[in-house]
């Protein structure tokens, strides 16, 4: 992917979707499959709404079920629930939605694997699955509503549940929409509306649809890292070319992105923070971007920045065209940088490039989880590690946490370390795809960020994916330790 064609972007409760055009617009059918999706037909002898019904646990939690005439996003009415002041509150509305992929060759899911990967488990049938919602009273509509898919196989058995996750306020309103690739076993699925943990919450859901558009395509890109070090005794000016050459080497082998190591204009040099301290724009970020914008690679670095009198540990994101399109100061300083006078930064921004969302951390932010965690939940799908060391153990913990961090948060993570010359790329689960291995030089993988993993025995009762899950499951509510001072 050597050519940006531009972007979509899609602000919502749980973090952000970046998508290609090709990919956020699939072609619309323009057949929905949800029986009555503005729940205006009922049933004379329940008085529910045709094609739907209701569900709860436990009778003594269960939320009040109402068909309200008198609010709709369009059309004469809408579902209603509402909690009845118990803070256990949870009960969905559900309907049944056949016909998915229609014609399909009829067969048992028979998959008994812990883990199943895309090409085994999904079908090339993908489905926009949508509606309204529009609350009151509702603490946090991404902890209290759910909306949660069932994907159903031909003995109306569960093969995969996954959750819509992504939703943008319009108006009043709420408007959650995905598209979803359907299992290769699924031949239905069940879409379930849900009020949940709130004791004076309530919603209402409108224009429910399932409807079958073009399949998400591969987002495949080219990542690098390197393990390498100047000679000796060099200088920042040394190193700056010495790091040019290595971004040309990966233009030459069709890298999309380099991470190179941290410091790069300090390390081999014996000199000082200040010594090498630069601004940004600087000296790096010109002869780095000049060498990025020849090869049409993105590229991540760490330098020293200075800002008037404070120095920091940063790492430069610049892009095909040799700007700097973001930048990363370090968090956590270890005693080291702080008794050579360094200042750490205070937040963690993630970047949009042309082929997706990356986030960086520097060297001992690994050693906290919270620093990935923070930047995965922001929407980031590769996270860049430039890491002097990591000693731990004899270096025996240096690929364990890396691992961790990459299976934790479900993302990709490329890192160059100089330590122990095993500088790593590693997929969301945890499997180390290219390992210089103690050896000088620059490795590459392959990565589709589209690329999914299916697996037995998390949450739900049949498989499920963790990039999916935990965004939506994790209880950010119930970590406010986590942010205490010591002294508090």
């Amino acid at each position: 992917m050597k050519k940006a064609i531009g972007s979509f972007l899609l602000l919502c409760g749980t973090g952000i979707l970046w998508l290609p055009p090709a990919i956020a617009e699939p072609q619309r059918s323009t057949r929905n499959l949800v029986e009555n999706p503005g729940f205006e037909v009922l049933d004379s002898a329940t008085g529910l709404p045709e094609g739907w019904r209701t569900i709860t646990p436990r009778q003594e939690v269960a939320p009040a079920f109402v068909v309200d005439s008198s609010v709709s996003h369009s059309g004469r009415s809408s579902a209603r629930s509402a909690a009845k002041g118990t803070a256990g509150t949870i009960g969905f509305w559900v309907t049944t939605v056949r016909g998915i992929q229609a014609g399909a060759e009829a067969g048992d899911f028979g998959m008994s694997e812990l883990t199943v990967r895309e090409t085994d488990f999904l079908s090339s049938r993908s489905y926009r699955i949508a509606c309204f919602f529009k609350v009151r009273e509702v603490e946090s509509p991404a902890r209290n509503i759910w909306i949660r898919v069932n994907w159903l196989n031909g003995k109306g058995q569960e093969v995969f549940t996954e959750f819509l996750s992504r939703f943008v306020r319009e108006g009043e309103w709420y408007r959650a929409e995905q598209v979803l690739t359907a299992p290769r076993a699924a031949r239905s699925l069940n879409l379930e509306l849900v009020l949940q943990w709130t004791a004076t919450g309530t919603v209402w859901w409108d224009d429910v649809s399932v409807e079958e558009v073009s399949t998400l395509a591969s987002r495949q890109i080219k990542v690098g890292t390197v393990y390498d070090l100047p000679s000796e005794h060099s200088t920042p000016e040394k190193n700056r070319g010495f790091y040019a050459g290595k971004i040309a080497e990966a233009g030459k082998l069709g890298v999309d992105l380099l991470c190179l190591g941290e410091g790069i204009t300090l390390v081999s040099t014996g000199k000082k923070y200040q010594d090498v301290a630069e601004s940004v724009p600087g000296p790096t970020s010109h002869i780095l971007g000049e060498a990025a914008r020849k090869s049409k690679l993105y590229v991540v670095a760490g330098i020293y920045e200075r800002e008037g009198p404070l120095i920091y540990n940063t790492a430069l994101l610049i892009d095909r065209e040799g700007n700097v399109a973001g930048k990363y100061r370090k968090t956590h300083l270890p005693e080291t940088e702080v008794n050579g006078g360094l200042t750490p930064g205070s937040t963690y921004p993630v970047f949009r490039t042309d082929f997706g969302i990356v986030g960086i951390e520097i060297c001992y932010d690994n050693f906290f989880p919270e620093v990935a965690r923070s930047l995965a939940l922001q929407g980031a799908e590769i996270i860049l590690l430039p890491i002097w060391g990591d000693l731990r153990g004899q270096e025996y913990a240096w690929d364990i946490v890396a691992r961790a961090r990459a299976i934790d948060n479900a993302v990709y993570l490329v890192a160059s370390i100089y330590s122990n010359r095993r500088s790593l790329i590693i997929n969301p689960n945890g499997r180390i795809l290219a390992d210089t291995g103690g050896s000088h030089g620059l490795v590459t993988a392959e990565i589709d960020l589209n690329a999914r993993t299916f697996e037995r025995w998390l949450s739900v009762g049949s498989y499920g994916e963790w990039k999916n899950l935990f965004p939506k499951e994790r209880r950010g509510e119930t970590y406010k330790g986590l942010v205490k001072s010591p002294d508090e």
